[in-house]
């Protein structure tokens, strides 16, 4: 019991600095701190979520935003992870000289570029996936090609030795060591890719969390604009929170000395196999249902005058 009593007190204690913010959301407007136009009370961008569910809409716009980033992250993992392993598995001296270029790119502001992606891509989903894309590719690029670097150099030099082919190589020491820096990769490219959701969607869309706070911010819809912006803060936390746990409970690095007689290389074990199904099929099940919610917003015109003027009238502060 005293155990049970110390855990839910250390939740309240690492919660409480949480907790006292909303508390101070939902008291400012009301004691009039704050003017309640520009910053509603909590409660009442709570009950406009509810609203939004209620009428099916919020489901829309947070599977076309899940669907977006997710197939943005799948088009920079598919490009960066085999670039990366080929330039710095196989071509080491030739990432040190594209290093400066990559750098370079990578701090170029895709809306800087954006009539760029609109002559390539047009107004639509191409455009938003590719500066998705464009965002979250680097991060995963760079942590791939640090990870590859951090490899034991013995145990590479020991491969060539034994004529280990580049496969293997990649498949039994490259992945393995790199795997853990890779994975952060992943996490930092995901957080940049539903950063830049945001202002993609705002981009010509018609459905999704980003479009949904600009559309709300256009019609003065002021709580509605905060529960939009509460929904991306709670999609973000969630995406990362599902990568640290896959990373936890499901991977697990230990020394080895199973390959070449070398005591320091670290194998990948799934402690967990359950994960990588449920992962698949949750990927899976968002691409599909995405995929038609996207089809159907931009076939229908789903959010256009008539069905958003249902939205467009005040909720009170109560």
């Amino acid at each position: 019991m005293k155990k049970v009593f110390n855990k839910i007190r250390g939740v309240i204690i690492r919660s409480s600095g949480l907790l006292a913010f909303l508390a101070l959301w939902e008291i400012a407007p009301r004691w009039g701190w704050v003017d309640p136009q520009f910053l509603p009370p909590l409660s009442s961008v709570l009950k406009a979520t509810a609203v939004l569910w209620d009428d099916g809409f919020l489901y829309t716009h947070i599977i076309v935003s899940l669907w977006r980033v997710l197939l943005g992250m799948l088009l920079a993992i598919v490009i960066a992870l085999p670039l990366g392993f080929i330039l710095e598995g196989w071509f080491p001296s030739e990432a040190k000289r594209l290093d400066p270029l990559f750098r370079l790119l990578s701090h170029l502001n895709p809306f800087s570029l954006a009539p760029v992606f609109m002559l390539f891509f047009g107004i639509g989903e191409l455009e938003k996936l590719a500066i998705i894309t464009l965002v979250a590719v680097w991060p995963v690029l760079f942590h791939t090609i640090t990870g590859i670097r951090t490899v034991d150099p013995l145990i590479i030099k020991t491969a060539y030795s034994l004529n280990v082919s580049k496969l293997i190589l990649m498949q039994d020491v490259l992945l393995p060591g790199a795997l853990p820096t890779i994975i952060t990769g992943l996490r930092v490219g995901t957080q940049m890719a539903v950063f830049m959701l945001i202002a993609a969607e705002m981009l010509g869309a018609s459905a999704g969390l980003g479009w949904l706070v600009h559309n709300s911010a256009m019609l003065y819809q002021i709580p509605r604009m905060y529960a939009g912006g509460l929904c991306i803060i709670v999609l973000g936390i969630c995406i990362n929170q599902i990568i640290l746990r896959i990373e936890r409970n499901s991977l697990f690095w230990k020394d080895s000395i199973e390959f070449l007689g070398q005591t320091n290389r670290r194998t990948v074990n799934f402690t967990n196999s359950l994960y990588v199904p449920i992962l698949i099929g949750v990927i899976a099940g968002v691409l599909f249902f995405g995929g038609q919610e996207v089809n159907r917003v931009n076939s229908q015109g789903l959010y256009n005058k008539d069905n958003m003027s249902h939205h467009n009238h005040p909720i009170k502060v109560e």
